[in-house]
């Protein structure tokens, strides 16, 4: 009941919904997820942590990059939300907007060494490596 539960609370969030929508496309660093979304970094650490809870999606170390991309060999109940999502939400302005947006949407690498000069810690990612993974035998763009 523990994983059922965990999955229909990260459901239960537009943001997590659209960033599950948005990694249909490609893999996304936390600053590109961030710029999507408008949210500060750490509200969207907060949603990546659970949709990773849930096992939405998972996480791709390369180094110290980290990306997020929709798991690859979901559980049935996952793949299942996942097929249910995009049959609902596929056609509705923000999941629309958020697809048109994405393409203009880049690693910023100034934001790492921000976030390093004032010694906060972050996630770092690297857009050509979430490039070069972005094509995956059974998925539409994903990794």
């Amino acid at each position: 009941m523990f994983n059922f539960l965990n999955l229909v609370r990260a459901l239960g969030d537009e943001s997590r919904v659209r960033i599950l929508m948005a990694l249909r496309h490609r893999p996304l660093c936390v600053c590109e997820v961030t710029t999507l979304l408008g949210l500060a970094a750490s509200t969207t650490s907060k949603h990546l942590f659970l949709l990773r809870q849930a096992r939405l999606i998972e996480n791709i170390k390369k180094g110290r990059w980290v990306y997020y991309r929709l798991p690859e060999n979901p559980t049935p109940s996952v793949r299942d939300a996942l097929i249910w999502l995009e049959k609902e939400l596929a056609d509705t302005p923000q999941i629309l907007q958020d697809a048109a947006a994405l393409p203009g949407i880049f690693h910023n690498k100034n934001i790492h060494a921000f976030l390093e000069q004032k010694h906060i810690p972050a996630a770092t990612c690297d857009a050509q490596d979430a490039e070069n993974q972005h094509v995956r035998s059974g998925r539409k763009n994903h990794v």
